[in-house]
């Protein structure tokens, strides 16, 4: 078969986990697949980004730089003169949308529903600062609705999202496929010197707590005030306990620090914008536990990459991730800080739960591979190309 796959996060600076999906399908659909041919459509030059080089894959640009608009009329326009000119057996557009109304086969993975859950709000003049987010989120919705409805199949990353997606969009069950992700192989075990380097390193660049519970995100729903105030019910009797926060987004890092300042904790936290998985994984290797506290989440990345590195996880037991973390974290239902602080408690002060719960986690994070997840998809290309 011919293949396009459109993987504009591939070369997108952000990370994220469009871009870790991206990165790892295509990386082992290379290891896996010899025999079709792929096109694979970014929207910037590839050139010394370390990407899969195998003789069946072919790098196509097809820019975005249209200011303002520049990805919708990428994907609108650019990309489909260009998948019809490529003349494809089969397109794969891996990041929720597609273009509208496009009338060849093709599969669409969505990640999630969360832009169709979003109440639309009404455009007010005190609104206009928020229109660029708005415009996006109204643009994802709209092109979302479209794109499932023609699609042959759609790829999801979990069977609760599956669920959803079959509920809202009124999509067949058959239609639906699951194809869990997995922790990038740079989140692993590390050693104990390898520990000891990567401490004295970031505690130089970063000032970083010695001991610290660490929490990733930005977005309301990961709920990080709560990791925040759970931190706050127990810094009186662990003095020596920090909390690293990864926010990728500069408010949102304001809005922490404030919090932190309120509490009089400033002094014992760090708030780190966006950082490079190598050095994500070593804050993961030396935490004490990652606090997750989300309320919506399609798959949730962190928690299975933290497990990967052997540190125990806290996690809401709700949305994917009871199905995605099984028995190998600690699931908490609802928000009482209460309920997170003992949690957090646990996991500091009973060494043997401790090991047991990293042990679990491990194993856990093992199941999950992005072979497994390319040989799925494969799967779903030749069931599309044959008609199954």
């Amino acid at each position: 078969m011919k293949i396009g796959i459109d993987a504009r996060f591939l070369t997108h600076p952000q990370a994220g986990g469009f871009k870790t999906y991206t990165v790892n399908l295509l990386r082992a659909l290379g290891e896996v697949d010899r025999v079709n041919e792929y096109r694979i459509y970014v929207d910037r030059s590839p050139v010394s980004l370390g990407l899969t080089k195998r003789d069946n894959f072919h790098y196509v640009t097809v820019d975005g730089s249209l200011p303002a608009f520049g990805m919708p009329f990428r994907e609108q326009v650019k990309l489909r003169w260009r998948l019809w000119r490529d003349r494809l057996d089969l397109s794969h557009f891996l990041c929720n949308t597609a273009p509208a109304g496009w009338n060849r086969p093709f599969i669409l993975t969505l990640h999630d529903t969360i832009h169709l859950e979003k109440a639309t709000v009404p455009l007010r003049v005190d609104a206009l600062t928020k229109l660029k987010p708005l415009a996006i989120s109204s643009y994802s919705k709209w092109t979302i609705l479209r794109s499932a409805k023609s699609a042959r199949r759609i790829i999801t990353v979990s069977d609760f999202e599956k669920t959803r997606i079959t509920r809202r969009l009124k999509v067949p069950a058959e239609r639906v496929c699951v194809t869990h992700l997995a922790p990038d192989p740079v989140f692993a075990p590390a050693s104990v010197e390898q520990k000891r380097k990567w401490a004295r390193e970031l505690t130089k660049k970063y000032c970083l707590p010695t001991n610290f519970i660490l929490s990733v995100g930005y977005e309301t729903r990961k709920n990080i005030p709560l990791v925040i105030d759970a931190f706050s019910n127990l810094a009186a009797e662990h003095g020596d306990l920090g909390l690293v926060v990864v926010a990728a987004e500069e408010k949102k890092r304001h809005l922490f620090e404030a919090l932190l300042r309120e509490k009089m904790l400033l002094d014992r936290a760090v708030v780190l914008g966006s950082i490079c998985p190598e050095e994500l994984a070593a804050l993961y290797s030396l935490a004490k536990v990652l606090v997750f506290p989300s309320a919506r989440e399609s798959f949730g990345l962190p928690p299975i990459e933290s497990m990967a590195c052997g540190t125990p996880v806290v996690a809401s037991n709700g949305s994917s991730l009871p199905e995605i973390l099984g028995n190998a974290a600690i699931l908490v239902s609802g928000f009482a800080v209460d309920s997170w602080a003992a949690a957090i408690r646990r996991i500091l002060h009973d060494q043997s739960f401790c090991s047991d719960l990293i042990d679990r986690g491990l194993k856990r994070a093992r199941k999950m591979t992005w072979r497994q997840c390319a040989l799925k998809t494969l799967n779903v290309y030749q069931s599309v190309a044959h008609g199954w």
